[in-house]
């Protein structure tokens, strides 16, 4: 029997829970919508030239993502910024959400008092700490204890808030139901009383277990999807991972398969698709596949999304990477909630 299917090692490989939180998205996502949209959220007076989010890592990727599931319907440009500093365009006329799980992050700090010195009218996501005691305006609080990649689902939740309720995009309700019941079956579906054979996302961690994992956006809207698996790879299994999207990774990548077979045949291609591609995006899907990565790399895996809203689609596939790469950690024998060398480079920033 497989570990995977072993309750007692499972228990002892994850003493933190990080399972038992990452099977909780659904639930966080319903909640953080609910509380978010209905709280108040006031609009500056001003015409708003564009919206900025300032975050670092499993806090950024929260405005990516609403970015891509918005991209079609939003009415100011979204720009996110992964930086202690700002651009000189922010000012006054524009929006800033600085989003830090934390509240501690010490480049969203630095980047949310330049915004505020600056004239822009700025809001923050998070659970507390100093960005909650910066920011002057609207402090959107979200649950504390997590770490920041887990709180994922409660960050996303209060950023489509602030669009809905300002009307820079649709209503966004129904797509947020639709999501959290997606989530949920997915969730029973991937639990860990599913056995490995009848669980996609024990199987999938099998296959990429020895490999590195190089994830491929089936387009755009998938980018920060993509994204997203690679740092959940690299946090949670405590492995190297890559990312790109079609159709950019045929005009540069795709080269690259052609490297030694000791290099390429390291790397396992996980294939992520929405399931709204055109005809013309799945026929290059193919033909890479067939004309160059197929026999270079160790194996490929098409992932699709599942229900029939972009954002249950995007989600769904954001779930079961956050699951495949927990399970990925508990088949290398690793806790995944420590992040030793995260903790490490911070600690040496604050030493003299």
């Amino acid at each position: 029997m497989t570990i995977l299917d072993d309750p007692s090692r499972l228990r002892a490989a994850d003493p933190s829970g990080m399972l038992g939180t990452v099977l909780a998205f659904p639930s966080q996502l319903a909640e953080a919508w609910a509380q978010a949209i209905a709280r108040p959220i006031p609009r500056p007076a001003e015409p708003l030239a564009h919206v900025v989010t300032i975050g670092m890592g499993g806090s950024a990727i929260a405005a990516d993502l609403a970015g891509a599931y918005l991209a079609q319907e939003l009415r100011v440009p979204l720009i996110t910024i992964r930086d202690a500093r700002i651009p000189p365009y922010v000012g006054p006329g524009s929006v800033v959400i600085a989003t830090s799980y934390s509240g501690e992050t010490e480049e969203t700090l630095a980047a949310a008092g330049a915004a505020i010195a600056s004239g822009a009218h700025v809001l923050a996501i998070t659970s507390g700490g100093r960005l909650a005691d910066l920011v002057p305006g609207t402090v959107l609080r979200v649950p504390g204890g997590l770490q920041p990649r887990a709180a994922l689902a409660y960050l996303l939740g209060a950023t489509l808030a602030v669009f809905a309720q300002w009307g820079l995009a649709g209503s966004c309700a129904a797509d947020v139901d639709e999501a959290a019941a997606v989530l949920g079956a997915l969730a029973a579906e991937t639990a860990p009383s599913i056995p490995a054979p009848r669980n996609p996302a024990k199987r999938l961690a099998e296959s990429l277990c020895g490999r590195i994992p190089a994830v491929y956006a089936g387009g755009a809207t998938l980018a920060p999807v993509a994204r997203r698996w690679k740092t959940q790879f690299n946090e949670n299994g405590k492995t190297l991972a890559t990312w790109d999207v079609f159709p950019e990774l045929t005009h540069n990548e795709a080269v690259g398969w052609g490297a030694s077979p000791d290099l390429a045949g390291r790397l396992a291609a996980v294939i992520l698709l929405a399931g709204d591609e055109d005809a013309r995006a799945l026929r290059r899907i193919r033909v890479a596949r067939t004309s160059g990565l197929e026999g270079a790399v160790a194996g490929v895996h098409e992932v699709s999304g599942r229900g029939a809203g972009r954002l249950a689609r995007m989600l769904s596939l954001v779930l079961l990477g956050d699951l495949t790469s927990v399970y990925l950690a508990y088949l290398r024998g690793i806790d995944p909630t420590p992040v030793v060398a995260i903790d490490r480079i911070k600690q040496g920033m604050r030493d003299p």
